[in-house]
């Protein structure tokens, strides 16, 4: 998001504060400048033109005073009115300005709300413990626009994530205006993974509800619960942390490599890095075609390179394979 656009926001928030007082100077400066024409005129007295009036009164209201004190009355009333005017006025917009810019909450709440008013096709993550903070890391390695929300400041990744430059409103998800707070309705996509599988059912339906077109990816820990509600309330990904670890957790115990692991239908594929030995001297496409795997990537001296189909692999190096995890050994007897 542009800082160009966060400036000018910032800009009219001041001005919209300021507009109350502002609109109230020009308020009193008119009807006092009438008041004091109809009482000089009422005295028989020359009358200057209305903008020497009002120019009279206006200077007073800032105690510089460029008119000689008035004879009559009532213009001596509003003429000793006018500087108290004038403080109240002055003190009114500088407390609004100065809520808003000096005290750190003020500005902070401030920072937030323009952020969140000036995002377009970002993602919402509601959640700031372990799975939320993660998915914010991720998100933003991708260079994805986040707008976050998390319940308690305390125990939580709050802080960590504001110094990531990412707006944080602080509050329930659960409330309506909120959720609004944050663009939801203008998000491309929402993802609730708050530690409350009710919370986040719920946050989900109120995100549809405001932006029927929002992608909803849901964390749930009940793992049959997920598979269901994903299904019935037509979300985009209803996932458990545990369902989705378990794979992982399980083939690394059993298997060295492994990198990463998914489900695929009722198989697991998994992602390793093997050591080039049996497999030196072989094109990527060659192996492929003699192993059931696909290579994803190779690593040399610790960096990775780019691959190509024809390149001939060399011992020592190391490369990423997407295998069948009941193949894995297999795959593993062929290279290595």
């Amino acid at each position: 998001m542009s800082s160009l656009r966060v400036r000018f926001a910032i800009a009219r928030h001041v001005l919209a504060r300021l507009l109350p007082p502002l609109l109230g100077v020009v308020v009193y400066t008119v009807v006092a400048a009438l008041l004091v024409r109809w009482e000089q005129r009422r005295a028989g007295l020359a009358v200057p033109d209305f903008q020497q009036t009002a120019y009279g009164l206006y200077t007073q209201l800032f105690f510089q005073p460029t008119e000689p004190f008035p004879v009559t009355r009532l213009a001596r009333v509003v003429y000793w009115l006018t500087p108290g005017v004038g403080a109240i006025l002055i003190a009114q917009g500088l407390l609004k300005v100065g809520a808003s810019l000096f005290d750190l909450a003020a500005r902070r709440e401030m920072w937030v709300r323009i952020v969140s008013e000036q995002m377009r096709e970002h993602i919402v993550v509601c959640g700031l413990g372990h799975v939320g903070y993660r998915v914010v890391e991720e998100l933003r390695r991708l260079g994805e626009p986040i707008v976050a929300i998390e319940k308690r400041e305390q125990d939580s990744f709050v802080e960590t994530v504001r110094d990531l430059g990412i707006a944080v409103h602080v509050g329930d998800a659960r409330r309506d205006e909120l959720l609004l707070a944050t663009g939801i309705a203008r998000a491309k996509a929402v993802v609730c993974a708050t530690d409350d599988d009710m919370a986040n059912l719920e946050i989900a339906l109120d995100a549809k509800r405001m932006n029927p077109a929002i992608r909803v990816v849901l964390r749930m820990f009940d793992q049959r619960l997920a598979a269901k509600v994903g299904g019935a309330l037509e979300l985009d990904q209803c996932f458990s942390t545990s369902a989705v670890a378990a794979p992982l957790i399980a083939i690394q115990a059993k298997e060295r490599g492994v990198l990463s692991a998914y489900r695929l239908g009722d198989a697991i594929r998994v992602t390793a890095q093997l050591d080039v030995g049996r497999a030196a001297g072989q094109r990527v496409s060659e192996l492929e075609d003699a192993a059931p795997c696909r290579v994803l990537g190779r690593v040399v001296s610790g960096a990775h390179v780019a691959l190509r189909a024809r390149d001939a692999l060399a011992r020592g190096e190391r490369i990423v394979v997407d295998v069948d995890a009941a193949d894995l050994r297999a795959v593993r007897a062929v290279i290595e």
